[in-house]
């Protein structure tokens, strides 16, 4: 198993990828310091385990998490984060997180996590192309693809993919109109929540369209949106 840590402080990376090698769990432990060193690793590794700081010299990596989880969903997330917020806790597991330790992290805590994960990991059915499964609707985020519960295909736009995957992780949970901006790599400050609110309408429209129902996507007033049926995250290639 690959892990991959990102983390800015090159010590403290440094530990936790010794901590790692002596525990036994990877057999490559890669590193990275920023956001856009981890996109470039990405583009040719598929980590088993990634180690995330949350807040980062080129930005905040909770707004990326709906993005990594869509786009690789058997991979196992643990974020580290100085924040000390509950919400910001329970947004960041909503969003796709496996785990959230706070930091200054306890590293048998971490160890204990890792190895925790790995186990779920490993014993995680493939989900090959002979089983069957019960009708539903489908998500396969690398292709842009929504495949309905009566197999209809829908071909799905970049911001309709991030919305998706943000509702998919987060449901039974509702999503907040800022976390949803965040998910399509926005700044919630400074992004004009009525275009949010534009998007999902068209998506609803086009799904009720194309595939006869709009996925369960509902208005949670003075809130966000939420999903109200499970959806099916299959794929997860590489960029």
């Amino acid at each position: 198993m690959t892990i991959l840590i990102v983390d800015d402080h090159g010590d403290w990376r440094d530990t936790i990828a010794e901590f790692i090698c002596d525990l036994g769990l990877g057999n490559a432990i890669l590193t990275a310091g920023s956001l856009a060193e981890l996109d470039r690793l990405l583009l040719t590794v598929t980590p088993g385990i990634l180690v995330l700081d949350a807040m980062l010299p080129d930005g905040d990596a909770l707004t990326r998490v709906s993005h990594l989880r869509t786009t690789f969903p058997s991979m196992g997330i643990i974020m580290l984060t100085g924040r000390l917020l509950s919400e910001d806790k329970v947004s960041g597991l909503s969003l796709g997180a496996d785990h959230y330790l706070t930091k200054p992290v306890n590293l048998a805590e971490l160890g204990a996590t890792l190895v925790s994960l790995s186990r779920r990991l490993r014993v995680v059915p493939p989900g090959g192309a002979g089983e069957t499964r019960s009708a539903g609707w489908r998500f396969d985020p690398a292709r842009r693809v929504l495949l309905s519960p009566e197999q209809v295909c829908v071909d799905i736009t970049d911001t309709e993919s991030r919305l998706i995957g943000a509702l998919v992780q987060a449901a039974p949970l509702p999503l907040s109109r800022s976390r949803l901006v965040e998910a399509l790599g926005a700044s919630a400050e400074a992004y004009d929540t009525h275009r949010l609110d534009a998007h999902v309408h068209r998506l609803r429209r086009k799904l009720r369209a194309q595939a006869g129902g709009d996925m369960g996507i509902r208005t949670v007033y003075g809130v966000g949106y939420v999903c109200t049926v499970p959806v099916q995250i299959v794929g997860g290639a590489k960029h």
